[in-house]
């Protein structure tokens, strides 16, 4: 199966970087930092705001949190 990323998606909707997706959404960096290596840490609002500001699908936002978890 194809690994998709966070970073995958960060890069599609031209977000340069965790702290740019740190200040679009309002999640404190460090913590940012934690989801973008592990999506299934974050909260329900968290993974909606970060969808929302990618540009991400519901479809997309639940197949990252899956294939994360099948590592």
């Amino acid at each position: 199966m194809n690994q998709t990323t966070l970073k995958t998606y960060m890069h599609r909707a031209g977000i340069r970087s965790n702290r740019e997706l740190s200040r679009l959404t309002g999640i404190p960096p460090k913590t940012m930092d934690r989801i973008v290596k592990n999506p299934r840490i974050a909260r329900g609002y968290q993974l909606d705001s970060i969808r929302e500001v990618c540009g991400m699908s519901f479809e997309e936002a639940g197949m990252l949190v899956q294939e994360r978890s099948r590592r």
